[in-house]
């Protein structure tokens, strides 16, 4: 029994160390690994890069891009010749010549005398359409490309949403958690005021009431902050955490935008999404011209080898036969495969033209939108929330000198509470002004140009 214990003690010591060298090293890869989130949510080409080494989304926007290159080289190759071989005269009953007939000084024929062995080699050219069809795939491999950095300028929109809300609920977070403060600092001191009878039990009951209420603001916002990190953990592939982005500072400077904002119409045309469509539009032109060239018939050349044993009869031992086949495009001439790649091309730049218009719509929008939440924003620092600052002061003092009843002083830090969060709620719509308008401006698009392409696999 002693000899098990000693063993069990050891083993439980290794399982220890063990356990301590896992978790250390995890500690280690994951500080490695964690990002600075208000670097990321401030500086968008660096969240580029980040996100283009470890999205999934990415991985497979260039995989399909190294398909496009793939399917291009391979419009470059010829087509396979074809080598056909055969065996004939396989005698079946009496062979020629009397040979093998009753009373004929002639043998039968054998299988060595009688074989003919053919083989040949034939090759298709082609005629009109290995330049549309090389035509066509180079230029589906450009809209992949342009298709995975637009990918790549998505999903960095994504990510600088998803930091922005966690520095939002980060934020907000705080500032419950100082109006909680403040209310049980106000709290405390009024319960020394009860117990000295200079408040009503009543009169605090409703203080505590307020106290309350905030904890449980307090609680709904702890719960907002744990859902949003989850999510940005789950966007950037790494932990996050809300260090560093508590201050609201941090929302200001997310999705920044430069001093002068390209033409919205210039702008939105040049996003990646736009010219792969267009590419996409002038590679079906391609294909309707592939199509259309199949009236055109492609010649088949070939050159064969004959080796006939069967000379009793005449013919040649060895010769060499040459072979033009031409096929005719009686039935089959392309007509409706080009009339389809036509009509598709067609759709596919009036989709592109409504979702242009769309955006022009969408970036006004935003632009007015832009102005007023600035206005908002200057108004509640500058002027609002000073004012309630000063009010609540106010309405303390006179409290506490039992000129002001306890529903007013209530009622002004209510007040002044919702003006911050108010605050709060306006950078934030700023903040979302701001992501959806560099969505819209191809200037993520641009970021994601910049950040390049993988550097890992």
């Amino acid at each position: 029994m002693r000899r098990t214990g000693v063993f069990g003690a050891s083993s439980m010591n290794r399982v220890l160390s063990t356990t301590v060298l896992v978790a250390s090293l995890s500690g280690i890869a994951a500080a490695e690994t964690a990002p600075s989130l208000p670097a990321l949510l401030a500086q968008p080409v660096q969240l580029a890069a980040w996100l283009r080494d470890r999205d999934p989304a990415i991985e497979a926007a260039h995989a399909k891009l190294d398909a496009a290159l793939a399917a291009a080289r391979q419009t470059h190759v010829l087509p396979n010749p074809q080598l056909n071989l055969g065996v004939s005269d396989f005698v079946i009953g009496r062979t020629n010549a009397g040979s093998g007939e009753p009373g004929s000084q002639n043998p039968p024929l054998s299988l060595g005398k009688t074989l003919i062995y053919t083989a040949g080699v034939e090759q298709m050219i082609e005629l009109g359409k290995r330049g549309p069809r090389q035509t066509a795939a180079e230029l589906r491999s450009k809209a992949a490309a342009q298709t995975a950095t637009g990918t790549l300028g998505d999903r960095l929109g994504e990510a600088t949403q998803t930091l922005g809300k966690l520095a939002y609920v980060a934020a907000k977070r705080s500032v419950v958690a100082k109006n909680l403060d403040a209310a049980n600092q106000l709290t405390a001191l009024e319960q020394r005021r009860t117990d000295h009878g200079d408040l009503s039990p009543l009169e605090f009951a409703r203080i505590e009431l307020e106290t309350q209420a905030i904890a449980l603001q307090l609680a709904r916002a702890e719960a907002d902050v744990a859902v949003a990190t989850s999510t940005c953990s789950a966007t950037l592939q790494a932990p996050c955490t809300t260090g560093g982005l508590e201050d609201p500072a941090a929302l200001d400077a997310g999705a920044p935008l430069p001093s002068a904002l390209p033409v919205a119409d210039a702008a939105i045309a040049g996003r990646p999404a736009r010219l792969a469509s267009a590419l996409e539009a002038e590679a079906l032109g391609w294909d309707a011209r592939l199509a259309h060239n199949r009236r055109i018939p492609d010649p088949t050349i070939g050159v064969g080898y004959t080796l006939d044993n069967l000379t009793i009869s005449g013919d040649q031992h060895q010769s060499l036969m040459f072979t033009l086949g031409i096929p005719l495009p009686i039935f089959d001439r392309g007509t409706h495969d080009e009339a389809a790649a036509r009509a598709t091309a067609r759709a596919t730049l009036a989709e592109d033209r409504a979702a242009v218009r769309e955006a022009s719509g969408a970036v006004e929008a935003l632009l007015a939108q832009r102005t007023m939440l600035e206005a908002a924003v200057k108004k509640l620092e500058a002027d609002t929330v000073p004012k309630s600052t000063q009010i609540i002061a106010q309405t303390r003092r006179a409290f506490d000198l039992g000129q002001a009843p306890l529903a007013d002083l209530l009622l002004v830090e209510r007040a002044h509470r919702d003006l911050l969060l108010e605050l709060l709620d306006t950078r934030f719509d700023l903040f979302n002004v701001r992501a959806l308008l560099r969505q819209q401006l191809g200037l993520d698009d641009e970021a994601a140009r910049e950040a390049g392409g993988r550097t890992s696999s």
